[in-house]
Parts: C-alpha cells; sequence; structure tokens
C-alpha cells in the first residue's frame, strides 16, 4: 500500500455539508492510503467541526468574513502547519495539493522536496484568473503579476496537473505549461448517494413542497448569481423555490425574499439528507454569475447531484457546461439571463418529458461523471507520477 498526503484547506468529510470531492475520490483509489490534511472549519458555514474520520487531519484555521486579512492569513497558517504534517508523516509516496488558493500547492511542493516525493497540483479554479472576472483584481497590477508569477511557478514544478474540466488548455499554455503531464478528473458523483427508498408524497409533506419545486444547494457567495433565482420566482409564482446552503449573501438574500411567498431558504445539509431533499423536489437549479473565465470550461458538483437524483436541471451557464450537457439534453442550460425562461418551460413539461430528461441525467452522470470512473483516472496519475520519480527534487 502507497500513501499520499492530500493538501486541500477546504476538504471535508461526508458528515459535514459541502463538496466532498476528496474523501469521495481517495476512497475509490486502489492501491493508495490517503491522509486529507484540511482545515477544522467548514468552507461555507465558518463553523468549526471534529470527525472520526482516520483519512482526515484537520488544522485549526480561524474563521473569517468575506476577502478579509484574516482569510488570507488563514491560508498561510493552514500551508505552514500543512508543511509540517507533510514532513514528519512516517510513508509519503506522493503529494497531492488542490487549489483554489495557491498556498496548498506551495506546501504541497516544500513536503513533496522534503520527502523526494512527486507533487501533483489539483486546480479546482483559476487564481488568480477568477479574481480578475470577479472583479476583485486589476489585470496587469504588482499584485496579478505577483500571483501570476506564483501560478506559473506552482505548474513548472508540478509533476502532474490535475485539473476538473477539459477547456483550459489555453491557459496553461499562454504559462508555458506542457499540456502532456495535464490530466482531466473531472467532479462528479454516484447515482447510488442519491438513491431514496422513502415515499415521495411522504417527503414532500414533510419538507411542505405543494407544488412544483425547484431546489438550489450550494454556496450562497457573490459569484453564485442567486439574486436571478429570486427574480425567477417573481415570475413564477406557480413554482416553489428552496435555497439550501449558506454564505455570505445569504442573510441579504433573504432579506430581498421577503415579500416572496414562494421562496425557502434551509441549512446546509450532509449529503444523505440532502438526497432526501431532492427526493421529493421537482427541478434542480445551478445559477452562476456570468464570469468570463467560467465560459472556457465548468465542473460543478451540485449540477451532478441532481442529475444523479433524476431531477430535470436548469442553468444559467449554457456555454460553459457546454461538455457537460448539452440545452434540452437533461433539462435547459441556457445563456446568463435565461433562468426565468428555462424554469417555465420546465414547469410547463409533461411527465413522459421529465422522466427523459431524469434518465439522460442519470445516463451522463453513471458514463462520464462517475466518482468511481473518476478514481480509476485518478488511480493512474498517482501511479504514473510514483513510477517516474520526483524530477522536480533537482530543482
Amino acid at each position: 500500500m502507497k500513501h499520499v498526503v492530500v493538501l486541500n484547506q477546504f476538504a471535508i468529510p461526508r458528515t459535514q455539508s459541502g463538496g466532498t470531492r476528496h474523501v469521495d475520490l481517495f476512497s475509490r483509489v486502489d492501491g493508495w492510503a490517503p491522509l486529507i490534511v484540511a482545515g477544522n472549519r467548514n468552507y461555507n458555514t465558518q463553523q468549526s467541526y471534529s470527525t472520526d474520520d482516520e483519512r482526515f487531519r484537520l488544522l485549526p484555521i480561524p474563521s473569517y468574513e468575506g476577502a478579509s486579512l484574516t482569510r488570507m492569513l488563514g491560508w498561510a497558517l493552514y500551508a505552514a502547519q500543512a508543511t509540517g504534517v507533510g514532513a514528519t508523516r512516517r510513508r509519503v509516496d506522493a503529494v497531492y495539493a488542490s487549489t483554489p488558493h495557491l498556498l496548498a500547492p506551495v506546501a504541497g511542493w516544500a513536503v513533496a522536496r522534503l520527502r523526494r516525493a512527486p507533487l501533483i497540483v489539483e486546480v479546482r479554479d483559476l487564481w488568480p484568473e477568477s479574481i480578475i472576472g470577479a472583479g476583485a483584481l486589476t489585470r496587469g497590477s504588482r499584485l496579478h503579476q505577483v500571483l501570476e508569477g506564483l501560478e506559473r511557478w506552482i505548474y513548472h514544478h508540478a509533476d502532474r496537473i490535475v485539473v476538473v474540466t477539459p477547456g483550459w488548455e489555453p491557459h496553461f499554455e499562454s504559462l508555458g505549461v506542457d499540456l502532456d503531464k495535464v490530466v482531466i478528473v473531472p467532479n462528479g458523483t454516484e447515482t447510488s448517494d442519491f438513491e431514496c427508498d422513502e415515499d415521495r408524497t411522504a417527503l414532500r409533506e414533510e419538507f411542505g413542497f405543494t407544488q412544483d419545486t425547484a431546489v438550489y444547494a450550494g454556496a450562497h457567495g457573490p459569484a453564485n448569481g442567486l439574486d436571478m433565482v429570486l427574480d425567477a420566482a417573481r415570475e413564477l409564482p406557480h413554482v416553489d423555490f428552496v435555497l439550501v446552503g449558506s454564505g455570505t449573501e445569504k442573510a441579504r438574500l433573504r432579506q430581498a425574499a421577503d415579500d416572496l411567498d414562494n421562496v425557502r431558504f434551509l441549512d446546509p445539509v450532509p449529503k444523505p439528507e440532502l438526497a432526501r431533499i431532492l427526493a421529493a423536489a421537482d427541478f434542480g437549479v445551478h445559477c452562476i454569475e456570468p464570469l468570463p473565465v467560467l465560459t472556457s470550461g465548468m465542473s460543478p458538483n451540485k449540477l451532478f447531484d441532481y442529475m444523479a437524483a433524476g431531477l430535470p436541471i436548469v442553468s444559467n451557464a449554457g456555454e460553459g457546461l457546454r461538455t457537460v450537457v448539452a440545452d434540452g439534453e437533461a433539462g435547459r442550460t441556457g445563456e446568463p439571463n435565461s433562468l426565468p425562461r428555462s424554469l417555465k418551460d420546465l414547469a410547463s413539461s409533461d411527465a413522459a418529458q421529465r422522466r427523459q430528461w431524469a434518465e439522460r441525467g442519470r445516463r451522463i452522470v453513471t458514463t462520464r461523471f462517475s466518482r468511481t470512473g473518476a478514481a480509476r483516472t485518478l488511480t493512474g496519475v498517482l501511479e504514473a507520477a510514483s513510477t517516474s520519480g520526483r524530477k522536480a527534487v533537482s530543482r
């Protein structure tokens, strides 16, 4: 059995709400025992937690609000502690360091160099490009130059680069990265995670779903564009909207929805409870602000969860999702302002059409975006990196 140290400040066990990509993937990787080094705060709720999952090592991280200095200090604190964990681990055969923040791969490089192990960098978001797209960073500024230089340095010192979606190749080429070491390991899920044998009518009564119900399950942050969901709710009073999750925008969104009787907000829930909510719902909503960087490619976990649960999906990010699902294939995917129109199409569809969308969505997950399939690819990445050795040791 080989051992891999996984550095991701925001990784969480399945008992927590949010994305469980790393525990889902590494629990399915054959021949490798993972140690997932994470912060002890849920990224979305900022609540501290503990776990008895022996695959996790949780590090104390301060809470923060917004893009604060405390948030950045937390990144540095995580990186320093994670380096210490990796450096003192009894055996390290590979290091797997995940963005979005760039200090986790820096810590991964330090551990890999100290332990003479290969470094695999996972890119789940293109920083600093996404920060520019969000308007929080000016292209060409001194800070941008520093971050882009760090990004380039990280990619050139990685033995392998794992990305979650196709479409980012031009970005890597612009930084002089050898595309031969870039491998796609997409997000996804398993349909078995969303099988619910409870009576649907009873579930709808439990959750108070009395008419067509559209569920959004995910972060409530500035980039999620949830004001567009509220706009859709105003245009579609015959559809109920349930927003599950948390984030910096949730309090403001609650206030903005005070006049809407067909909008409810629920606290974040672990995946087994989310499966029950989705089993009672009718549609799954994916919404995002129209940031230019997202048009190159996306791999949103929530969309895969909806399809695995057999829900017709609606998204306002059709261009970014073009390699995942086509408009009309498992629901409607359109332009940024298409949400009300697309939801109206879903609400007016008949039972046969909804069943067809549901079947296609499950097929997409099963054949192209299952965690099992992604884990097979990841196993190959780890084996190839460990076999070829740590070429960057001498750098």
